[in-house]
């Protein structure tokens, strides 16, 4: 008897999983709202996970942006237009502190909680992230929003 392979969802259903996802933590704290969006995007998808990228906007808007975007299967040299995923906007508190803070970076226990290959795009992504002190600055801050798009 063969082995039924995992279902492959579409991005619309990583999308909508990854809303309730957020919608189950109890705080908004980014580091947990990390955690959940890495774990979506590494769920086996229709389509092939092409970026991960994270963004921090320091001016008065206070905006932490999680993006994964994903390629048809096959597709070589794809333009952005090509590319489909879904977008996280996280409203942070009006007051970053200016130095991240000293008991321990949430960022390096990701790679643990998250079952990610260590020659995969999310686990270079993770890597990447513990080192962005951009990052380790706000890991550890709540919230006041977290805002699901789909792209």
């Amino acid at each position: 008897m063969g082995r039924t392979p995992p279902p492959r969802f579409d991005i619309e259903a990583l999308h909508v999983r990854l809303c309730e996802r957020i919608t189950e933590l109890d705080r908004l704290i980014v580091a947990d709202v990390m955690r959940v969006f890495l774990e979506v995007s590494s769920l086996p998808c229709e389509q092939m996970l092409w970026s991960v990228e994270f963004a921090f906007d320091e001016d008065d808007g206070r905006v932490a942006r999680l993006e994964a975007r994903f390629v048809k299967r096959g597709a070589q040299n794809p333009l952005d237009d090509e590319l489909a995923g879904y977008d996280v906007h996280l409203l942070l508190p009006n007051v970053i502190p200016s130095r991240p803070p000293a008991d321990g970076i949430r960022a390096a226990t990701l790679a643990s909680e998250i079952a990610a290959a260590d020659g995969s795009l999310v686990a270079r992504f993770l890597r990447a992230l513990t080192e962005l002190g951009a990052y380790r600055t706000i890991e550890l801050l709540e919230a006041r929003s977290a805002d699901v798009f789909l792209l």
